[in-house]
C-alpha cells in the first residue's frame, strides 16, 4: 500500500475502503492480504464497557473481535497480534455520526499504528452480546507518524505496575439489585463503621485501600484495612454460603498485592452457621460478628 493511498484525517465509506484495499466489511478488525494491511474500526461511541479508545498513557486502547464467548487469539485478532512478522501495516478508523440522508456509515482515517512491542495486549473482564460476563484481548496500538487524536477515550487507563492508594475515608460499595439495595447499603455503612471506630477506639489506624491491578481498568476496593495489626477486613452484608464464599475470593485476591503477607478477617452482622465458621477456620480467616452486648465477637479471641 502506498503512503500517499490514505490520507490522515480523510472521511471515507467502509464499503468504498474495502473495495479499493479488501478485506472484510464485518467485525472492528479487518485484514486484507490483497493491501498487506490491517483496518481496525472504532464505533462511534462505545459501549461504557468496552476497552476502547484512548488512553492517558498516549496509546489507543482496542478491543479484539469477538461478540459472543472468550475472545480468542485467532483470525483478525491473531492478524493484528502478528502484523510486524506478516508485514501488515495497521490502519484506525474512528465512526462518525450518520446524518439521516446518508446510505452508507463514514469513517475518519486516525492514522498509522502498530502493536506495542513492549506490551501488545493485555486481558480484561467484559460482557457480550447477551450480557454474558467473559474475558476480552484488548490490544495497546501505538501511533505511528503523523495522527488525528480524535475518538472515543478511556475512563480509567490500565496501569502498567499494580498500585495500593490508602484513604481514611470509607466507601461502601453499592449492591446492584435495586430492590434490596437500601436495606443492604444500610447494613454494610452501619457494620463498617461502627467496626472502623471500635478498631480505632483501641489504638488501631484503619483506613480503607484501592487496588489497581497491571493491566486492568476497574479498581478492587478493600473495606477495610487495619494497617496496625496488618488484617484484610471484608464486609458483608449477610452470612449465605454465596456471600461468605464471595468474601473469601476477594480475600485471597487481595492478599497477593500487599507486603508484608496480611491476615484476613470477614466481617458480618451475625454469627454464621458452623459449616461456614469451620470453612473459614481452614483458610485462617478471623470471622468477626456484633456482640448483642456490645463490641464484637471474634473467632480468634
Amino acid at each position: 500500500m502506498a503512503k500517499d493511498e490514505l490520507t490522515v484525517g480523510e472521511v471515507v465509506a467502509r464499503r468504498d475502503l474495502h473495495a479499493r484495499f479488501g478485506g472484510t466489511p464485518q467485525g472492528g478488525i479487518s485484514p486484507s492480504t490483497q493491501a498487506q494491511m490491517v483496518m481496525a474500526f472504532v464505533a462511534e461511541r462505545p459501549s461504557p464497557d468496552e476497552f476502547t479508545g484512548w488512553g492517558e498513557d498516549g496509546i489507543f486502547h482496542l478491543s479484539g473481535a469477538g461478540m459472543h464467548g472468550d475472545q480468542e487469539m485467532t483470525r483478525g485478532n491473531l492478524a493484528l497480534l502478528r502484523h510486524k512478522e506478516q508485514e501488515r501495516s495497521v490502519h484506525l478508523f474512528h465512526q462518525l455520526g450518520r446524518r439521516s440522508d446518508q446510505s452508507d456509515r463514514l469513517y475518519r482515517y486516525l492514522g498509522r499504528f502498530e502493536v506495542d512491542s513492549e506490551q501488545p495486549y493485555y486481558i480484561a473482564d467484559a460482557p457480550d452480546a447477551n450480557g454474558q460476563m467473559r474475558t476480552v484481548i484488548v490490544f495497546r496500538l501505538r501511533p505511528v507518524g503523523a495522527i488525528i487524536p480524535e475518538g472515543p477515550r478511556l475512563p480509567v487507563t490500565p496501569l502498567t505496575e499494580t498500585r495500593i492508594t490508602k484513604a481514611a475515608e470509607f466507601r461502601v460499595v453499592r449492591e446492584r439489585r435495586r430492590q434490596i439495595q437500601e436495606s443492604t447499603n444500610d447494613i454494610l455503612r452501619r457494620l463498617t463503621m461502627d467496626y472502623a471506630s471500635h478498631l480505632r477506639g483501641l489504638g488501631r489506624e484503619v483506613v480503607s485501600a484501592q487496588v489497581r491491578v497491571k493491566g486492568e481498568t476497574r479498581v478492587a476496593r478493600v473495606d477495610l484495612l487495619d494497617a496496625t495489626a496488618n488484617r484484610l477486613i471484608e464486609v458483608r452484608h449477610n452470612t449465605t454460603r454465596q456471600s461468605v464464599r464471595g468474601a473469601i475470593g476477594a480475600l485471597m485476591d487481595y492478599r497477593r498485592f500487599f507486603q508484608p503477607t496480611p491476615t484476613l478477617t470477614l466481617l458480618v452482622p451475625a454469627a454464621p452457621r458452623e459449616d461456614l465458621l469451620d470453612l473459614c477456620a481452614s483458610l485462617c480467616i478471623e470471622v468477626v460478628w456484633p456482640n448483642p452486648e456490645g463490641g464484637f465477637i471474634s473467632t480468634h479471641d
